[in-house]
């Protein structure tokens, strides 16, 4: 087996930024990876895994019941090459989100999401542009589009253990519309950047710009979606982060788009209850196989 513990140490040389008085430990970051790729190493011991804890090719990269064809497409048309770079990662945002949702391309059917279903087959590294001159337009990781409205899935894998600063472009304060909740919560951001450490809440600010662009006329739900290990009591760091995640939805309640978030774990207990198809019961059995690991 591959050893990534002296890689590890060499790459967690975090930028060192106080936060409420105290420097965010690298700790938790360099165990939850480590922990990840040893049980990526357990169910599939015939691939190989660099020391950086990359696969060679993205297929090697999913679970039983995920294909490539169900994906690859919405993936590259999306901005940042996801598939030739990050997707590789056992620890990658990207991959997870695939891995969860790439089965409900076949059956939309039986995705369920914030108690609601009925939604068409969801998408991809969905763009939303807000349309600021010289800026990128977001790319929603999930999109998902139902009678009831939009569902747009942030999803994070271990990016909650790194530390954050909100930034914006002056192309934010000038092309926005004031007076919504999230263009407060901007504004508070651009005089408080360390408000949040775990959570990176101007990217979600900004994915909220571009939601509410895209889907003037539309109900629109921006849900956040996080990953967490077993047992999450092992560091302070996700009880922080989730007293992050609390306060960022009290920020911004109100406004448009509405902000739900949630651990994956906690979305698979709720596939779990539903009745629905056998094959997702299986599923979630085969998420909770690869990413339920402890540390």
């Amino acid at each position: 087996m591959v050893r990534f513990s002296a890689h590890l140490r060499k790459r967690d040389h975090a930028e060192k930024i106080a936060y409420n008085g105290h420097m965010p430990s690298v700790e938790p970051l360099r165990a939850c990876r480590s922990a990840l790729i040893q049980r990526f190493g357990e169910l599939s011991p015939h691939i190989a895994v660099d020391a950086k804890g990359y696969v060679r090719e993205p297929s090697e990269n999913l679970i039983e019941g995920v294909e490539l064809a169900q994906f690859e497409a919405d993936l590259r048309q999306g901005d940042g090459n996801e598939l030739e770079n990050k997707f590789r990662a056992i620890h990658s945002s990207s991959a997870l989100a695939v891995n969860a949702f790439a089965p409900f391309k076949d059956d939309p059917g039986a995705l369920r999401l914030n108690s609601v279903g009925g939604y068409a087959k969801p998408e991809f590294e969905r763009k939303c542009p807000h349309e600021l001159v010289g800026r990128r337009p977001p790319n929603l990781d999930v999109l998902a589009e139902g009678p009831n409205g939009i569902v747009a899935v942030e999803s994070k894998c271990l990016e909650p253990l790194s530390p954050h600063i909100a930034k914006f472009a002056p192309a934010y304060l000038t092309g926005i519309k004031a007076g919504n909740t999230w263009f407060k919560e901007m504004r508070r951001l651009v005089d408080e950047s360390r408000a949040y450490c775990w959570l990176d809440a101007a990217q979600l600010v900004k994915h909220a710009f571009g939601l509410a662009r895209t889907f003037p006329s539309r109900p629109v739900t921006l849900l956040y979606v996080f990953w967490e290990p077993a047992n999450p009591e092992a560091y302070s760091s996700f009880a922080e982060h989730r007293a992050e995640v609390a306060r960022f939805t009290d920020s911004v309640k109100g406004g448009g788009p509405k902000f739900v978030a949630m651990s994956y774990p906690e979305l698979w207990d709720t596939w779990d209850e539903q009745l629905g198809p056998v094959w997702l019961r299986r599923h979630v059995s085969r998420l909770r196989a690869r990413y339920g690991v402890a540390v």
